[in-house]
């Protein structure tokens, strides 16, 4: 790399007063990942890499890779004054601090790049539309192919591992456990009831790509989740970028739309939003005054009655879909009738019929 630098610039003297320009680009899709770095010194020497990347990325994970690979080169060559350009709004935001990286891969490539900057003396990173970064998108496109014979103004090279790593630690046990080792290894407890009640419960889930998943008649496959995993998820779609903070029941029902399951899901949901802040905060608050409650009370039977409406139910025969009620608040007898619509002359007939004639007489 040293050798073609100085090959192709000679050597630069670099004007402190100016700035070296990096246009940086990652692509990934479900064959691979590139990267596409265009630096151009203050006296015009355009330096032109793209990377292919030999292990599986995320489109921000390239983004990053790419940026670290435009920081490195810059660094090679001697540049203490950058400019850095993305298309990437996501990763420019974080590097500005406008966003929160809270993925924890992605912090470790924040925290690699803050690292890679401290070598320059300023360093300063923009948001530019894809068509003014056409050039390093089509080099990290171009990563995938071999590289070029005779073409001594582009770089092409390869990357066999990520600049960053996650090292995960080991989870503790969980509900998962039984039934993975059942789906892969055929494992049963010993208890024959135990036996039973996992091949029935292991039948709606399913192993992919070393993920289990749990099916589903009405819903597309749920990504079943560690119980270390569940509070991250609950956090990020009730108070994320996406969320809202909505109800218990309401939050559960939107973690299964995000393709997300865990047994106690509903339980956990309704207790992470006991113990939100923002919602104990904001949350609707009974005003009405404290008052003893007052009792109805009748001093013989059928001398009170409280008649209410219900409806509309589905319709049965001769039309009908309401329900008249009346009740004596004495001895709680009770009188109904359904009814095809709600009028006033319905009513009167129905007090007349079902109560006055036959109830009146026996208080006189």
């Amino acid at each position: 790399m040293a050798d073609f630098l100085v090959e192709v610039a000679g050597d630069l003297v670099e004007d402190t007063n100016t700035r070296w320009k990096l246009h940086v680009d990652g692509a990934s899709n479900q064959t691979f990942g590139g990267a596409g770095i265009i630096l151009e010194s203050p006296a015009g020497v355009v330096y032109e890499q793209s990377i292919k990347f030999d292990f599986p990325v995320s489109n921000n994970q390239a983004e990053y890779e790419a940026l670290i690979g435009g920081l490195t080169l810059a660094a090679e060559v001697g540049a203490t004054r950058l400019e850095i350009c993305s298309d990437s709004q996501i990763v420019t935001s974080q590097v500005n601090g406008s966003y929160q990286a809270r993925d924890s891969l992605l912090q470790k490539y924040l925290e690699r790049v803050k690292d890679l900057s401290q070598k320059f003396e300023e360093v300063t990173i923009q948001h530019v539309p894809r068509e003014r970064n056409t050039r390093a998108d089509l080099l990290s496109k171009l990563a995938s192919t071999k590289p070029g014979e005779g073409n001594r103004s582009l770089i092409q090279g390869k990357l066999k591992e990520p600049a960053v790593t996650l090292h995960l630690s080991n989870l503790s046990p969980s509900w998962l456990d039984p039934i993975i080792d059942f789906l892969e290894n055929s494992k049963l407890p010993d208890n024959e009831k135990d036996a039973k009640k996992l091949r029935r419960e292991a039948a709606r889930y399913a192993i992919i790509q070393g993920q289990l998943f749990r099916k589903g008649f009405n819903h597309p496959l749920l990504k079943c989740l560690h119980p270390d995993q569940t509070d991250y998820v609950l956090r990020e779609v009730h108070e994320g970028c996406c969320g809202h903070h909505i109800g218990g029941k309401a939050l559960a029902r939107k973690l299964i739309r995000a393709g997300y399951y865990w047994p106690s899901m509903m339980a956990d949901s309704k207790e992470f939003v006991k113990k939100c802040v923002k919602c104990q905060e904001n949350a609707n608050i009974h005003h009405a005054p404290a008052s003893e409650l007052s009792l109805l009370t009748a001093s013989r039977p059928f001398s009170q009655w409280g008649v209410d409406l219900l409806g509309p139910f589905p319709v049965g025969p001769g039309q009908v879909k309401y329900l008249i009620v009346a009740i004596d608040y004495y001895t709680k007898w009770i009188e109904a009738e359904p009814l095809a619509s709600i009028s006033s002359s319905n009513c009167r007939k129905f007090m007349w019929r079902q109560v006055i004639t036959r109830f009146v007489s026996l208080l006189q």
